[in-house]
């Protein structure tokens, strides 16, 4: 449900101002607004070169703060002591002290980091030339210091050696076969090659490569003064030193984590409270001795904001509030706050704008169609057992205070969960699951028709036999879905007492239920009796959209939109199609399992088989029940039409 708002004017003199946007940030609910002109009795607060300079350097502070946070490993304090975070030292200390104290931090962490990288820098070059100077170097070695020949080695690649062949007949020909040419496999795909030549013949042997673009082997700094075999030997103690360099500077890393987190969080906190503070000054308005803060307020806390201003003020600050118009609803920040339950559902909607104040919020509804269309669509017990193991992994996950970046083994999608968000994601997950396993119990599926293929049980509702009733059955919730999502429009524009939306809405219903009726009569899908008042509806639908036409002559594009929306109704076969499929392939792997040899091979082969097909449908499963939750029922709804500003409070910054 959109929580109730409150408009909220605060008015004081100057001298208090900084004092009040403390206490507001303190109590953290505030969503302070900027002020209509119509109630500043002048423009808003203006900010000096000095207030502006101090913005640059704090966010510049809290840059540098966010760089040290990603650099420090995550780790508890030290249990023999270090540097606390002091909240009230922090909180009292200047600008300078803060930046001070970042500073001292910065110097002994970058020298860490930058040690590491050079250490992995170092690592990677020796992986990446150990193998090509180790192959090439005798062959440098030799001709190195001669007098009369010089040599080049580099890397191709390929492992074709007719390449190697090809060049060596172009330099013989440019030399007139003053060169010798030899070639090593270093590994798969690169040969090593090195090329021998008389000094007068330089020029032209490196001229030639180069336009053959062919970059000569270079050693990296480190090595290049080395001689090949010296470089090899240095290369060989380096990569078995390493590691353990690698290890100790962790360890570093961590203790300085340890130590100096807390600290680096802290100021983090306070500097982003600071730059909170300056950022809202723009909102706010100002007379010669006077200030106003405008903001929103849910209706619940309203008094408690009044309370504890007057306390601390007593009458010095005056405390003014109004329920918000709904006149002016594209002004008022949304809260959503639904039952528990229900609410971690709100996470579908976090993709998109909030609903506008005063309409409606559909989460509800989506927390009662998206898993019961899941449901549908997967319809195995074995499957939603597994979904809801995986669910109860992210539970344990969230209740520990951990973050999941979301991805299998090496395959990261870049996206990370912190614990809120994880906790929301397991409970949608295991709803999901339960679903899953009351429609697998209907159709009888455990990994397919295993239970039917190997024991000979049948199921109450075969939807790979009974294909066209189970059709039927999607497209039914389909209409059910759309019809509802008029409705709903209908209830908020005769709230709103929005006569276009009246009538736009009961043209939809009366052009989409008069669509479905007539042509499903007459398709032989419907029974006939439905023709008639099909075609009623249809003459209703008329009526209303010869009526919108005088409001306004978009009406006339109901015309289309009752059409489109009859073909909303028939995607919801999305249901039947995915869902059919899922149930197929799952049938394919159990009858490929069974062909198999021994039974204990067939087992496992079916097993393979299912989590194969399973792994290779479920982005099917759950996107396109989603879609049709965010596409076809929300924008019956006007949900993407109508949509408001989100509610958010000065606060302060939450720790690390």
């Amino acid at each position: 449900m959109i929580v109730e708002m409150h408009r909220v004017l605060v008015f004081g003199p100057k001298r208090l101002l900084g004092s009040v946007l403390d206490e507001v940030q303190r109590l953290g609910v505030v969503h302070v607004d900027r002020i209509e002109a119509e109630e500043a009795p002048a423009g808003a607060v203006e900010v000096d070169d000095a207030t502006a300079a101090r913005q640059q350097v704090l966010e510049r502070l809290l840059m540098r703060a966010d760089g040290l946070l990603k650099l420090l490993p995550a780790g508890g304090p030290l249990a023999g002591g270090g540097p606390a975070a002091d909240a009230a030292a922090i909180a009292g200390a200047n600008e300078a002290a803060l930046d001070a104290a970042v500073a001292a931090i910065e110097a002994d962490v970058q020298a860490l980091v930058r040690r590491r990288l050079d250490a992995q820098e170092e690592l990677e070059l020796i992986r990446t030339y150990e193998g090509a100077v180790r192959v090439l170097s005798p062959l440098l070695g030799a001709l190195q210091g001669s007098r009369n020949f010089e040599s080049v080695g580099f890397i191709m690649r390929g492992k074709d050696l007719a390449v190697v062949q090809a060049l060596r007949h172009q330099l013989t020909a440019l030399t007139g076969g003053r060169v010798e040419v030899v070639s090593r496999i270093i590994e798969e795909g690169k040969i090593g090659v090195v090329v021998a030549y008389l000094h007068r013949d330089a020029e032209a042997v490196r001229g030639f490569l180069t336009q053959a673009g062919i970059s000569e082997l270079r050693l990296p700094a480190r090595y290049a003064s080395y001689p090949p075999l010296e470089a090899v030997r240095l290369m060989e103690r380096r990569r078995a030193e390493l590691p353990a360099e690698l290890e100790a500077i962790g360890r570093q890393l961590e203790e300085v984590a340890r130590r100096y987190r807390p600290q680096v969080a802290a100021i983090r906190a306070e500097v982003a409270d600071r730059l909170a503070q300056l950022r809202a000054l723009p909102q706010l308005a100002q007379s010669r001795y006077t200030f106003i803060l405008h903001g929103w307020v849910p209706a619940p806390r309203v008094a408690e904001v009044r309370g504890v201003l007057r306390r601390r003020f007593a009458h010095d600050v005056v405390v003014y509030d109004a329920p918000a118009d709904p006149h002016e609803a594209a002004h008022v920040p949304v809260l959503l706050d639904n039952p528990a339950p229900i609410r971690p559902f709100q996470r579908m909607l976090a993709l998109f704008k909030p609903p506008r104040y005063g309409s409606l919020d559909p989460t509800i509804f989506l927390a009662v169609f998206f898993p019961l269309f899941v449901g549908i669509v997967i319809g195995d017990v074995a499957y939603g057992a597994l979904l809801f193991a995986f669910g109860w992994w992210l539970r344990a996950k969230a209740r520990r205070g951990e973050t999941w970046e979301v991805g299998v083994g090496p395959v990261q999608l870049g996206m990370k969960l912190g614990p809120a968000a994880l906790a929301d994601a397991s409970w949608i997950i295991r709803i999901l699951a339960a679903w899953a396993m009351i429609f697998g119990v209907l159709y009888l599926e455990v990994f397919g028709n295993l239970l039917e293929h190997y024991f000979g049980l049948h199921p109450l509702f075969n939807r790979v036999e009974l294909t066209i009733a189970f059709f039927k059955f999607t497209v039914a919730l389909g209409l059910v879905q759309i019809v509802l999502g008029y409705v709903l429009h209908l209830v908020v524009a005769l709230r709103h007492r929005h006569t276009f939306g009246v009538l736009e809405s009961l043209a939809m219903l009366t052009g989409v239920l008069g669509l479905v009726a007539v042509l499903g009569a007459m398709g032989g899908q419907l029974p006939a009796a439905v023709q008639r008042p099909g075609m009623l509806l249809l003459g209703a639908f008329v009526v209303f959209v010869a009526l919108g036409v005088v409001v306004s002559r978009f009406a006339l594009m109901w015309l289309l939109e009752a059409i489109s929306g009859m073909g909303n109704v028939l995607s919801y076969a999305r249901l039947f199609g995915v869902g059919l499929a899922a149930a197929v392939l799952a049938n394919v792997a159990n009858e490929l399992g069974g062909q198999l040899g021994p039974v204990w091979i067939g087992v496992l082969a079916g097993i393979a088989f299912q989590m194969i097909f399973f792994l290779f449908t479920i982005a099917g499963h759950i996107i396109q029940p989603a879609r049709l939750n965010w596409v076809e029922f929300l924008t019956k709804v006007k949900y993407h039409d109508e949509t408001g500003t989100s509610y958010q409070p000065l606060q302060k910054t939450g720790g690390d």
